[in-house]
C-alpha cells in the first residue's frame, strides 16, 4: 500500500513538471533601424557630382546605448524590453540608416560613416546628436534630433538644426514600433538631404 505521503509527493513532482513545461522563455527578437528599401525612381534632391558625404558621429543618450530597445521617454523614464533588443551598436546602426536615405535622396554613392576610410576626404559632414528616442509601442515612436552640416576645411557647422518627428505604429507590439522608427529617420533622411542641397554649393 502506497502511503498518503508518497502520492502528494509524486503530485508535487507532476505539478512542477507541468509549470516548468509552460514558463518557457520567450525568444528573443532582433530589430534595426535600417531597412532596405528599392532607391526612387529619381533622387528628390540631387547633389553635386563633387559631393563626397559622412554621416557622424552620432550621439545618443547612455540609455539607448542598452542592447534592450527602450521605450518611453517622456517623463524623463524609461522601460527596458528584456525580450527586444538591437541588433548592434545603435549608434553605428542609426547612422548606416541616414546614410542609406541621404544616398537615396541625393542620388550619390559617395556616403560614409564615421569613422571614415582614411583614403575619403568628405566635402560635407553631418554630425547628429540624437536628443531622445521613445514613444509607447502601438502609441506613438518619437525621435528628436540636433543635426549639423560641417564643413570639412573649416570644421565649423554652416547649418544647424532640430528635427522633431513623430510616427503612429500601425499596430501593437515591438515591431511596429521599430518601423515607425525607420519612418521617423526616413523623414530626418529627408531633412537633412534638404539642408544638403541648400547649403552645398556644386
Amino acid at each position: 500500500m502506497i502511503k498518503p505521503s508518497i502520492h502528494l509527493a509524486l503530485a508535487a513532482l507532476l505539478a512542477m513538471s507541468l509549470l516548468a513545461g509552460c514558463a518557457t522563455t520567450p525568444a528573443t527578437s532582433y530589430y534595426s533601424l535600417y531597412a532596405p528599401a528599392p532607391p526612387p525612381a529619381q533622387p528628390t534632391a540631387p547633389a553635386p557630382a563633387t559631393l563626397v558625404l559622412s554621416v557622424g558621429p552620432v550621439v545618443i543618450p547612455d540609455i539607448l546605448k542598452q542592447a534592450q530597445i527602450a521605450t518611453g521617454g517622456a517623463d524623463g523614464r524609461y522601460r527596458l524590453a528584456e525580450y527586444h533588443r538591437w541588433s548592434g551598436d545603435l549608434d553605428r546602426d542609426f547612422a548606416r540608416a541616414v546614410a542609406e536615405q541621404l544616398a537615396g535622396r541625393l542620388g550619390t554613392e559617395q556616403v560614409a560613416i564615421f569613422p571614415w576610410d582614411q583614403n575619403l576626404t568628405p566635402t560635407c559632414r553631418v554630425t547628429i546628436d540624437v536628443l531622445s528616442m521613445g514613444g509607447e509601442p502601438g502609441k506613438e515612436a518619437t525621435l528628436a534630433a540636433r543635426w549639423s552640416l560641417v564643413d570639412p576645411q573649416g570644421k565649423i557647422p554652416v547649418l544647424v538644426r532640430r528635427s522633431d518627428l513623430r510616427e503612429v505604429p500601425a499596430e501593437a507590439g515591438y515591431a511596429a514600433w521599430v518601423a515607425a522608427q525607420q519612418r521617423n529617420v526616413a523623414k530626418l533622411g529627408q531633412e537633412i538631404a534638404g539642408g544638403v542641397t541648400q547649403f552645398v554649393k556644386p
